[in-house]
């Protein structure tokens, strides 16, 4: 038997239903909503906030202008922290790298920096850097009204686990081999790179091993024979992880350290041990920074908290903005 309603009831009812449409509609749209004075329904006023223009600096690169980008990115976590939609404005910039490219979609993507607040975007009005940021495979990894320019996607986002990934390894080797020694032979020193910084992250970048994705961009320059690799995580960095502050506790006193710049040498040397110590794990950045002495590493970088360490020359440079995280850029070129 059907149940049966009064008009009263029916009313309250759909009125309820009403209501909550309304509500729902509202949220969708971010619109304000003024309810009539003695509504039962009554929603609270909240006002849209602003987009925020956040101007990217005129040379867009971290590995050559780290302290500006730095600041340009800690400017957007700050607004988007309270609650502001931003938009990253590069449209004005004259030299842009590769690096920015990684680590501004790693951005995007990272839910500790939106904060499930908007983000908005354009490319640089400059048609060669145009065609880079198109080239760089950016539309791939973020939303966009319209139709998706068409690129080559060269950024690999995994997320590892407490494992590394040798067959992925092998597959970005081949990625710059065949573009920079026309080559299909393994080189090991890529090789054993690749899979010595994906270990890095899973045991370096937070509390719990695997708490971190990685991001890993390849970008083969068209007019030379340059393959440019950046690789990247947000965690907390070498010099906050575990193993570091382990090791800092330890020799802390005896030897006044006073910048993590200090910790490099022994960071290079193998002293920070990782958190398990085991030798199938890899010999991690000790490893890394032999490997990239060869002559086929046309330039290495390596940025993490407030220290940015050209790995060719050992040139360090003490950060005043902190780099929340570890960035590895190299390029392999032919001699």
């Amino acid at each position: 038997m059907k149940k049966l309603y009064t008009i009263s009831k029916f009313k309250k009812r759909n009125s309820s239903r009403s209501a909550k449409r309304l509500r729902n509609r509202i949220k969708r749209k971010n619109k304000v909503y003024i309810p009539n004075i003695g509504s039962s329904h009554a929603i609270e006023r909240k006002e849209r906030k602003p987009v925020q223009n956040i101007e990217a600096p005129k040379e867009f690169s971290l590995i050559n202008n780290t302290e500006a980008v730095l600041t340009y990115f800690k400017t957007a976590r700050e607004y988007l922290k309270e609650g502001f939609p931003i938009r990253f404005d590069i449209s004005k910039i004259q030299t842009l790298t590769p690096d920015a490219i990684a680590l501004q979609i790693a951005r995007i993507k990272d839910a500790n920096f939106h904060k499930n607040n908007g983000i908005l975007g354009n490319a640089p009005d400059n048609p060669d850097l145009q065609q880079l940021f198109l080239q760089s495979g950016f539309y791939q990894h973020v939303q966009t009204k319209g139709h998706k320019p068409h690129s080559k996607d060269t950024l690999i986002h995994k997320v590892t686990k407490n494992k590394v990934e040798p067959q992925l390894a092998k597959e970005a080797c081949l990625v710059g081999l065949r573009h920079t020694f026309q080559s299909e032979e393994i080189f090991d020193p890529l090789f054993d790179i690749l899979i010595e910084v994906m270990q890095n992250t899973n045991n370096h970048a937070g509390e719990t091993r695997g708490e971190y994705d990685w991001w890993l961009h390849i970008f083969n320059e068209p007019e030379t024979n340059v393959s440019k690799y950046t690789f990247l995580d947000l965690g907390v960095g070498i010099f906050e992880s575990l193993p570091a502050r382990s090791f800092k506790r330890k020799i802390g006193d005896l030897v006044g350290l006073t910048h993590n710049a200090s910790l490099i040498e022994p960071l290079f040397n193998g002293e920070i041990k990782s958190r398990t110590g085991r030798p199938e794990r890899g010999n991690g950045i000790p490893q890394v920074y032999d490997s990239s002495k060869h002559k086929a590493f046309n330039r290495f970088v390596m940025i993490t908290n407030d220290v940015y360490v050209d790995m060719k020359t050992l040139e360090i440079k003490k950060l005043k903005n902190n780099f929340s995280g570890t960035l590895f850029y190299w390029e392999l070129k032919k001699d």
